[in-house]
């Protein structure tokens, strides 16, 4: 069993344990949407990066496997810096509509954005690319392409659990956005599930969109 350092605390993990389980091991929690403990590793939001000794830049924890004599820093002002700025990226074309989604009170984004304290965007508000807001995209689910911050969370799921592969990313940069396929909606048994896994409120459940709240 590899023995590696993060924050000054040693541990030991089994092989093939990536930084970002071993961190939760001792309590520490690196930020992260698109990794799922039952779903493969994406790599794609960065939000976990972490400093390694002797790697020249920052690494993404859900992705870097841990190896015997590791020394790993999550709490550094660079790393900090780091995932401010992919917080504010993420934010540019989010909408502050959190009186209103279904996921305030558990929302990734919020959590993180009062953890960082980030404030003020360096961005303008006609930076901003609007998407379409309300999607009936079959199942039991409602699509808000405009909070979605491309975790690919929901596609993992439907690829590798369900096997139905119905959602996608389309186009690029930007405007890049989940959907499914044209004349084919989400068609499983499973689809409740994707409002669960969704961190940000960009897939509601139809039953219970506007209904309750995570505190009531």
């Amino acid at each position: 069993m590899p023995t590696f350092t993060i924050n000054g605390i040693s541990v030991d993990v089994p092989d093939g344990t990536t930084v970002l389980e071993a961190a939760k091991t001792v309590g520490i929690e690196i930020p992260h949407y698109c990794y799922h403990p039952k779903l493969s590793i994406a790599g794609n939001c960065r939000m976990c990066l972490v400093e390694v000794e002797k790697f020249p830049k920052l690494q993404i924890a859900c992705n870097t496997f841990v190896t015997d004599g590791m020394v790993v820093k999550s709490n550094t002002e660079k790393v900090r810096q780091a995932v401010t700025g992919v917080l504010e990226f993420l934010l540019i074309h989010h909408p502050i509509d959190c009186p209103i989604c279904d996921q305030a009170g558990e929302c990734g984004l919020q959590i993180y954005y009062m953890d960082y304290g980030l404030h003020k965007s360096r961005y303008a508000l006609q930076d901003k690319v609007h998407k379409k807001k309300v999607q009936d995209i079959g199942g039991q689910i409602i699509l808000d392409a405009e909070r979605c911050i491309l975790c690919s969370r929901c596609i993992r799921f439907l690829q590798e659990v369900t096997g139905t592969s119905e959602l996608e990313f389309f186009q690029r940069g930007d405007h890049s956005e989940i959907s499914i396929f044209p004349d084919r909606p989400l068609d499983n048994q499973y689809t409740g599930n994707l409002a669960d896994i969704c961190p940000v409120g960009a897939l509601t459940s139809k039953d219970f969109r506007f209904k309750c709240r995570v505190w009531m």
